[in-house]
């Protein structure tokens, strides 16, 4: 009788160990635009894909590196950071990955996602609604928008008027990493460079890519401190 009551403990205990664990779990899907045959890792874990969606599931490092392969090319490498309990939704498209969604993968201690990118059942009727998106991305500057300015800014010669003109375009419109790339990248002093960079992060619409810009600076201590600043937020 006794063993039979520790045996139903046991079990029990490893039962509710192994959900808990999976309850702290993220989940990582990546949806990639362009056709062709593709081969995506996070970290070791290999998905394969004939419609162009790659999902990975119990994903427990919070740091894990993105890899997307095309034949024998590797056409991205990358860290990318996921939230316990969370689905990072992305799109791969020209070269560029972009964070679509991040979603609560439980609500009432239920699951409560679809199969990619959205709430299921009664999670997506407004009785327990979504997790509202970070207030920047509704205000992401257009590809448009950023291109009309893009031919001001680069009229500019002077470091401290880049500096001006991104300060006013950041007041009321968030930036992408890639777009950060360009206008950081015509600066000639990397200081001010690494200044701007740091000044930006607060109104970065993908900020799990920010880090990607440490190889732009010109000296490795700037290079340090703007990571280090990073690890910091």
């Amino acid at each position: 009788m006794k063993k039979t009551i520790f045996l139903g403990l046991a079990m029990l205990f490893a039962t509710l160990t192994f959900a808990q664990k999976n309850r702290s779990a993220a989940e990582v899907f990546l949806q990639i635009v362009n056709p062709g045959k593709y081969n995506v890792y996070l970290d070791d874990e290999l998905v394969a894909s004939a419609n162009g969606r790659f999902r990975f599931y119990d994903v427990y490092n919070t740091v894990p590196i993105l890899s997307i392969i095309q034949g024998n090319t590797v056409v991205l490498k990358q860290r990318i950071r996921v939230i316990p309990q969370q689905r990072l939704v992305l799109s791969f498209d020209d070269k560029r990955l972009i964070t679509l969604k991040q979603l609560t993968i439980y609500r009432n201690r239920q699951y409560a996602l679809d199969d990619f990118d959205a709430y299921t059942g009664d999670y997506n009727t407004g009785i327990v609604p979504p997790r509202p998106p970070r207030p920047e991305l509704n205000r992401l500057l257009s590809d448009e928008a950023f291109e009309a300015f893009l031919t001001q800014y680069r009229k500019e010669n002077f470091d401290d008027s880049r500096s001006r003109m991104i300060k006013v375009v950041s007041k009321n419109s968030s930036l992408l990493t890639a777009q950060v790339r360009i206008l950081l990248k015509s600066f000639s002093f990397d200081d001010e460079r690494l200044r701007v960079a740091q000044n930006l992060y607060k109104n970065i619409a993908d900020p799990q890519n920010y880090f990607t810009l440490s190889d732009i600076f010109i000296f490795p201590s700037n290079k340090e401190d703007f990571l280090k600043y990073l690890e910091k937020q």
